[in-house]
Order: C-alpha cells, then sequence, then structure tokens
C-alpha cells in the first residue's frame, strides 16, 4: 500500500499494542523511543482510498505467489516461502533462499544476472537486523549469531507485485529458472 511516500498506518483490536504505538510516532510521549510518524492529510486521504483496496491486493499478491511457486517447486536449488497451517501469508515480498552452498557471493551472482541480463530486481529484503540498525549492532557486538547470518546470505526476493500479469510473473520464474541453471554450469 502506498501514501505517496512516508507514513503509513497500524490496524490493531489490541488496546496495549494501540497505546504503545500511538507512543512510538509521538517521539516517544516522553516516557519512552519514539519517532515522528505522521501522515500528512493528503497522504492520509491516499492512504483510505488503499486501505479500500486492500483485501484485493492481498488476494492478488497471494495467487501471483502461488501462482510462482508453482513454476518454481522444481527447482532443488531454491527454498520457496511456505504458509504454516493456520496463518495466512500475503508475500509483501517473495523471499526465497538458495541452498546453503550457494550463500553469499553465487546468490550475490544469482541477483546480478537477474538484474543485468532479464532486468528483473531482486532485493534482500530482510537482512539480519543487526546490520542495517546501530543499536542493535552495539547490543549484540561480538555475539556470534550464525543462523541470522547464514540465512542473510542466503534470501533474497525477486520482484512481486499484485498487478503484474501472468505473463510477467511468468517471465520472472523462467528467468530465475535460467539463472540457476547458467549458475549451476
Amino acid at each position: 500500500m502506498t501514501t505517496l511516500g512516508e507514513g503509513g498506518m497500524c490496524l490493531t483490536d489490541d488496546l496495549e499494542a494501540a497505546r504503545k504505538l500511538r507512543g512510538f510516532r509521538a517521539f516517544g510521549d516522553g516516557v519512552g523511543w519514539g519517532t515522528n510518524y505522521k501522515l500528512t492529510k493528503v497522504q492520509a486521504a491516499v492512504g483510505l482510498v488503499q486501505l479500500r483496496r486492500l483485501e484485493e491486493m492481498n488476494a492478488q499478491r497471494i495467487h501471483k505467489a502461488k501462482q510462482r511457486s508453482a513454476l518454481l517447486e522444481e527447482i532443488p536449488e531454491l527454498q520457496l516461502p511456505t504458509e504454516p497451517a493456520g496463518f495466512k501469508h500475503v508475500y509483501y515480498l517473495y523471499t526465497v533462499m538458495v541452498k546453503p552452498a550457494w550463500a553469499g557471493e553465487r546468490r550475490d551472482e544469482l541477483i546480478r544476472i537477474m538484474r543485468e541480463k532479464f532486468k528483473i530486481g531482486c532485493v534482500i529484503g530482510n537482512p539480519p537486523s543487526y546490520q542495517l540498525n546501530r543499536l542493535i549492532r552495539e547490543q549484540t557486538a561480538g555475539q556470534k549469531l550464525p543462523l541470522s547470518d547464514e540465512l542473510g546470505q542466503r534470501l533474497f526476493c525477486p520482484s512481486l507485485h499484485p498487478l503484474m500479469t501472468d505473463e510477467e510473473n511468468s517471465y520472472v520464474a523462467a528467468a530465475l529458472s535460467a539463472t540457476v541453471d547458467q549458475l549451476q554450469s
């Protein structure tokens, strides 16, 4: 969902979570950590329009993700996203992991080939948080985080958008398959 730049909204029916979230948006309300996440009136108006489309866009994104997974399920070098029983995955990102032997440089080469040869963007959507956040990095300094580090070297997210056509989604899957084949040779 977009709101014309910075900003967004959190929805909850949990009163305690709502209280904490309101505190975050107002520099911590003087009692804790916070920042200044406030929408302009124009952004709020756009957000309300977008909110009416949320279920539709989520359904389209889920459909595209499941379609892509079906196209990629026979590639043993890839670990595709899963949806645990009892949960609904909305695939904000379509997060894929390469096999452990492909972690790091080989995964980065896959991303480079997807971008340069096939013009498909891939991001490392959620690297270990200590790599991006100074406060977390300071609290974990000197600690070994092998699982976080390994997963961070294996994951990547090829582009997925709810308004992609079936042909565009198939192209992304075919390009990913071709890139894996190229890296195996």
